[in-house]
């Protein structure tokens, strides 16, 4: 007989034949079947496969027939509402737009399926340990990228095509269980091994040939750490809120344009960018002040007066490529963001303390609960750019110092900051989700109402989209709210130590910033002389605000189903909470004051309640409403009155100092016009360019601009 290759699928086709037989099939029937066609592949690569498909939920395990496993189908193969050999041949990096494409129908077919069904999982994740979950779950998806690493290898025979599609997935692999496990929990490197790449994935298969990629035990005592010992789905009891609870909301605001002389729209000048950003940002209470017979919302802004920019507190509430000459236009594209997120912690902090508003100067006591619009994590928080020399680390020490404050403050006086993320695109409770559901289809001796579950497709869609679905399906206005579990991750899982974390005491976060430091300092003698600062000169070791966060800063986060239904153009925001405990995995228990912060938070979202807001979103997504805390929809429409009002006193203030920067004499008027399109594509290209010539020049320095770590 002429031997006749058999595709990866073509393998996977004859394993879910074979085992849809009354008495299944064994890994090693499967292989007798395929020589008999001519295959070449050994009798492990079936085996391999059979745990890939196991994974996926399309195969069991059944009983054991002498020493082998005995296979039998999990799920209905022919009703799989979504080809996933398919949409992983047609997902490609290469070609974007197709991939977005497939991306949209994933969450088409998502919203498609019946609320019933998403009914009966969250009433089955109601009676189901979170932390038996994320172990399972991480357990299942590091087998399977073994295995899939294996597999690869093993494939010497078949076409390019073939091994161009298993290289995608497992890539794609990599990046699902590095999100998972070093962005969204910030397990260390003792618990859990991620290849840094597919080459590294396969220097690592031939170093630890069957290797398991994790060891069970450091696994398990880590993840006790950081997930609630609660189960998956939890109700949130609804007594009456405390109704004396002061309630902040913080939100910014930036307006950023282009520079123009009145009565003249110029061109666009690539080497001045007559750029300028205005940011601002507003604190408002769930409490309102008297003024003769009139109330109005007690709030305070930054800077409190348009006279105020210039003050030194607040020197980024103007921000222009001409006020900062060293930073390149990468750096200063995201100076705009980290200055707005500077002010909003300043804000934050502000209210954290006695204060008075911004009306009549009346006194009001220290916040107990502040909601942030967005993440409570810093904005920057990559170690290379708190030390870098320049504006551009300046900006981000202030930011990590505030950042410090406000979780001392915290934990000292037991107040509670707390984000609203509304575009998340982290994976960590959704490919969790999405395991259980796989496996519950397949090992459920009642056939359940969801027929199948693609694994690889719906872990490509973030955490909210799925969670929306999971918590607002079938949901009537009145009923009690549900949860996810609470998870926690410690800082440095925000950070570029991430994903080479590991709990030696000498190669901990803090511990690796204490190393460097005193590197420098033996490279280097220390000066007396004050001159540009030299932050490894003027480390202050533990003491440094970076290293106290490192070992002292958690976010909690879930999220929350308190609104009836919501469809595909609207989704959950993630609740995240900063909470302040040691981050040393020593073997202590989940934080106590995790549970007490997020039952403060959700005190709060109690007295607050919820409403929508149809602009909120920074880029306006036609059609799109986000579903948010009441108060911070209110500080949202005040902090864009209030941007407004402060626009047409920067322009002045822009225009004196442009007069004296260009040398003209007495000071002409200015006006803050928006970008041209031409405008901004040369803006961009100039950009890239210069990434380009600096990658060129300095090979081991990447990009000067913040890495993109899922919020």
């Amino acid at each position: 007989m002429a031997e006749t290759q058999l595709t990866s699928r073509e393998r996977q086709a004859l394993f879910l034949e074979l085992a849809a037989r009354p008495d299944g099939t064994t890994a090693q029937q499967v292989f007798e079947e395929a020589v008999k066609v001519g295959d070449r592949v050994t009798v492990e690569a079936f085996h391999n496969l059979g745990r890939r498909l196991v994974h996926r939920g399309l195969l069991i395990h059944g009983e054991t027939s002498g020493r082998q496993t005995v296979f039998k189908t999990g799920v209905n193969v022919d009703g799989q509402w979504l080809d996933e050999e398919q949409l992983a041949a047609i997902i490609d990096p290469d070609y974007p737009l197709i991939a977005l494409t497939v991306m949209k129908e994933v969450g088409r077919q998502l919203n498609a399926i019946p609320e019933p069904v998403w009914e009966e999982v969250r009433t089955r994740l109601r009676g189901v340990n979170a932390r038996s979950l994320f172990l399972d779950g991480i357990k299942s998806y590091a087998d399977d990228l073994r295995d899939a690493l294996q597999e690869y290898k093993m494939e010497v025979d078949t076409t390019p095509a073939e091994r161009t599609r298993l290289r995608g997935q497992i890539e794609g692999s990599i990046v699902l269980l590095r999100e998972l496990t070093k962005h969204g929990l910030g397990l260390s490197e003792e618990a859990i091994r991620v290849p840094s790449s597919f080459e590294a994935g396969l220097r690592d298969l031939r170093e630890g040939a069957n290797d398991s990629l994790y060891t069970e035990h450091v696994l398990k005592e880590e993840i006790d750490r950081r997930v609630a010992d609660e189960n998956f789905v939890v109700d949130v009891p609804m007594e009456q809120p405390n109704e004396n609870i002061l309630i902040a909301a913080v939100d910014g605001s930036t307006r950023t344009g282009l520079l123009t002389m009145e009565s003249e729209d110029g061109d666009f000048t690539l080497g001045h960018a007559p750029a300028v950003s205005i940011n601002t940002s507003i604190a408002q209470t769930n409490r309102q002040i008297r003024v003769g017979t009139r109330e109005y919302p007690a709030f305070l802004r930054l800077p409190e007066k348009p006279e105020d920019m210039q003050q030194r507190d607040n020197k980024y509430t103007i921000i222009a490529k001409l006020f900062f000459p060293d930073l390149t236009e990468s750096q200063y594209a995201h100076s705009v963001w980290n200055a707005m997120n500077l002010l909003e912690s300043r804000a934050a902090l502000k209210v954290m303390k006695r204060w008075e508003t911004s009306r009549d100067d009346l006194e009001v006591r220290p916040a107990d609960v502040v909601l942030m619009d967005g993440s409570v994590v810093p904005q920057d928080r990559d170690s290379k750019h708190y030390a870098q020399s320049g504006s551009y680390g300046r900006i981000v020490r202030d930011l990590i110092e505030v950042s410090h404050e406000i979780m001392r403050k915290s934990r000292d006086d037991g107040q509670v900051v707390a984000g609203v993320v509304k575009n998340s695109p982290l994976r960590v409770l959704g490919p969790i989700l999405n395991c259980f559901i796989a496996h519950m289809i397949a090992k459920s001796n009642v056939r359940s109402q969801i027929e199948t579950w693609p694994l690889r497709a719906m872990n490509s869609l973030p955490d909210r989209i799925i969670l929306t679905r999971l918590l607002t399906a079938g949901r009537k206005k009145g009923d009690a709210w549900t949860r996810t579990c609470i998870v926690c991750r410690p800082f440095h899982a925000t950070t570029d130590m991430a994903q080479k974390y590991s709990r030696e005491p000498d190669r901990r976060p803090a511990a690796v910033m204490l190393s460097r430091a005193e590197m420098m300092r033996q490279n280097e003698p220390i000066s007396i002389a004050v001159g540009e600062f030299d932050f490894w000169k003027e480390f202050r070791g533990e003491h440094d605000p970076y290293v106290k966060m490192l070992e002292n800063a958690w976010y909690a986060y879930f999220h929350l189903g308190a609104v009836p239904r919501l469809d595909q153009k609207q989704a959950l925001p993630r609740m995240e909470v900063l909470v302040t405990a040691s981050t040393r995995d020593d073997g202590s228990a989940f934080p106590p004051a995790v549970s007490l912060n997020c039952q403060k938070f959700l005190e709060a979202l109690k007295h607050t309640g919820f409403n929508v807001s149809s602009d909120h979103a920074m880029f306006g997504a036609n059609g799109w409403i986000d579903v948010l805390p009441r108060l911070l929809v209110d500080v949202h429409y005040t902090v864009k009155i209030w941007a407004v009002e402060l626009q047409s006193r920067v322009q002045e203030y822009i225009g004196y100092h442009m007069s004296r920067y260009l040398k003209g004499g007495t000071a002409k008027g200015v006006r803050i016009r928006p970008w041209r399109h031409s405008e901004l594509q040369a803006w961009i290209t100039q950009m890239t360019e210069e990434r380009r010539r600096q990658a060129g020049s300095r090979p081991v320095i990447r990009d000067n601009g913040p890495p993109s770590y899922p919020d």
